[in-house]
């Protein structure tokens, strides 16, 4: 007697489950091709799904990348409000937003390579907004800090953005060398510059 055909069972995903399949999809892809080199197929192609099904959840490359930036901000933001949400004094408080920013972007380097490495202007243009959510919100910080005589930089808002910037930048010249990254070495040399920069009154 003949035994039935066994049919292979479709399975439904939830949009979220959806974009998230696309969004690891892509990371893959620009990793492995480079985002200038990639085409909407070949992330439909790692993601097994129809172009179509891309077009209901980004309408470009760029749109996607720009995703994955926030997604990888989205997860700082979360773990900075907990940090700031901890009551612990101003210092401390400041030494571990630097520390975890760190080491946040160390895990997440080849998202910082494709991102600034490969990433043309729109792209940059969408990632930039979503990195501007982390520095008000640090900043802001400050500020308050400053008004409770704790950080007494002239300008405390100028200081605040610049020290961002410089460690952003910092960060994206030693991912991009592609070599091992002393993690603590880092931490420390942004600890001390952030301490001298905002006017920590125990320095020497």
């Amino acid at each position: 007697m003949a035994t039935p055909t066994t049919r292979r069972k479709r399975v439904t995903k939830s949009a979220e489950d959806r974009r998230e399949d696309i969004l690891r999809a892509g990371e893959k892809v620009f990793r492995d091709i480079g985002f200038a080199d990639a085409t909407i197929a070949d992330i439909t192609t790692a993601a097994e799904i129809a172009k179509g099904t891309f077009y209901l959840y980004f309408d470009t490359k760029e749109h996607l990348l720009g995703a994955l930036w926030e997604h990888y901000v989205d997860k700082f933001l979360t773990t900075t409000r907990r940090i700031l949400d901890s009551g612990n004094a101003w210092w401390p408080t400041l030494d571990e937003l630097n520390s975890t920013l760190i080491e946040h972007a160390v895990r997440n380097a080849e998202l910082h390579r494709i991102i600034y490495g490969s990433a043309n202007g729109k792209a940059l243009e969408l990632c930039k907004r979503s990195n501007q959510r982390v520095i008000d919100l640090i900043c802001a910080f400050v500020a308050q800090g400053a008004r409770a005589g704790a950080f007494r930089a002239t300008d405390d808002d100028l200081a605040c953005r610049m020290l961002y910037h410089a460690v952003d930048g910092l960060l994206d010249e030693l991912i991009s060398r592609r070599e091992p990254l002393d993690t603590p070495r880092i931490i420390r040399s942004v600890l001390e510059m952030s301490h001298r920069t905002l006017g920590d009154p125990d320095l020497p």
